[in-house]
């Protein structure tokens, strides 16, 4: 009897907190929260049936490198971004800086002082557009290190802030094309924004003005993005709703969007054309019919994501505010790492998986591996013989001999 009494006085103690935070007016952050119905996903059937095309990665320069989450090729090298802001080149067996877009602070968990760098790629012309999720986008001369601020997010963009830019993409004509995955939360907030309504654009840069375009709106966390081969549509990863949105530049349905792939079996990020013209959208995150991701269960349900976020948010109040009067390594690292993902890496599970589609949306191939040396990726691009596997959690670069792949 004093078991189950103990018992509920528990459950109440809890239900009445759950209450107090998904109720509170005023009370941050200040998201909308609507009820959603996730896509089912794919089976691992048919073109996602189970391969060992990426088995036996190599990891480069463990140590040397800083969660790359963004890779470039030109000319049959390999650029990638380093936390910190370093932009390094793969020179034979070595790592050679030729950029640095970082800022002065005293340690990775100063993000919003930092930077922190995302999407890379380069233009006709042979520069290299890289996407710092707090200051914006970089032009860079990769044989001289001159950088460029060529678009600059501290002020609202098509009337809001832009809080994480992501991704960047440049036509033959060097327009720029690019990302902005919340106009809510900054980078290191990524797991709130995820609670949230989506507040992700998708803009056009034009060089020649220096102006902005909006040409998408409310993209559930806007990520990778590509041109299609002949520049008629681009392809936007929708990291929250696993799939990917298709918006038209060009022909009879130009200026208007449409679903391009639905379903995917876990969450999308980078997106890149490879040599065989298909598009390789990373997955660094799976799911499955019987193991949903935890925003597929909540997604229904707009109390449970607000009462998720305001905890997440209450969580690292106390150690913001230690951290702005008094400022120091320990509550520094734990506002950060509250926010961030990092605290759920443990929880992810360590796969590898590249789905392969077509200019029709049609999912074609895939690229997994069964050994999972390298795993939770969000780029690939293609140098030589190899596949170079860029991740925003690992201390290294992953690379694969392409030799093995029997189909692209």
């Amino acid at each position: 009897m004093g078991f189950c009494r103990s018992f509920m006085t528990k459950l109440l103690a809890i239900f009445i907190v759950f209450i107090a935070i998904a109720f509170l007016p005023g009370l941050p952050p200040e998201l909308d929260f609507t009820p959603y119905t996730p896509s089912e996903p794919m089976d691992f059937t048919g073109p996602l049936a189970p391969n060992d095309k990426l088995n036996g990665a190599e990891k480069l320069f463990e140590g040397k490198i800083v969660n790359p989450e963004g890779l470039a090729s030109a000319n049959g090298s390999i650029y990638a971004s380093s936390r910190g802001g370093d932009i390094v080149k793969v020179v034979g067996d070595k790592l050679v800086t030729i950029a640095n877009i970082g800022h002065q602070c005293e340690g990775y968990w100063e993000e919003k002082k930092c930077g922190r760098s995302l999407g890379m790629a380069f233009d006709s012309k042979g520069y290299l557009y890289v996407v710092d999720a707090y200051y914006g986008i970089f032009k860079i001369n990769v044989n001289t290190g001159k950088v460029g601020h060529l678009i600059k997010i501290d002020k609202p963009i098509a009337g809001k802030p832009v809080k994480i830019a992501n991704s960047v993409v440049v036509g033959k004509d060097s327009t720029v094309y690019w990302t902005a995955s919340s106009c809510d939360t900054t980078f290191d907030d990524a797991v709130i924004a995820m609670f949230g309504d989506a507040s992700g654009r998708l803009f056009k840069f034009d060089p020649a003005t220096k102006t902005n375009t909006l040409l998408l709106d409310k993209i559930h966390f806007a990520n990778g993005l590509a041109l299609s081969p002949n520049e008629d549509f681009l392809i936007v990863a929708e990291t929250v709703r696993c799939r990917v949105i298709r918006y038209w530049l060009k022909g009879p349905k130009q200026g208007t969007s449409d679903v391009f792939v639905d379903g995917l079996p876990g969450i999308p990020d980078n997106i890149k054309v490879n040599t065989g013209g298909l598009f390789d959208i990373t997955v660094p995150l799976q799911r499955t019919k019987s193991i949903p991701l935890a925003s597929d269960l909540v997604a229904p349900y707009p109390l449970v994501r607000r009462f998720l976020a305001r905890l997440f948010y209450l969580m690292e109040v106390p150690f913001a505010m230690i951290q702005e009067n008094y400022p120091n390594f320990y509550s520094g690292l734990i506002t950060h790492w509250i926010g961030s993902f990092d605290p759920l890496l443990p929880l992810f599970p360590k796969e590898l998986l590249v789905v392969q589609v077509d200019h029709n949306g049609k999912v074609v191939s895939s690229l997994q591996s069964t050994d999972n040396k390298v795993n939770l990726i969000s780029d690939v691009v293609v140098a030589g013989n190899y596949y170079y596997l860029g991740s925003p959690f690992n201390n290294y670069l992953g690379r694969v001999k392409k030799t093995k792949v029997k189909a692209e």
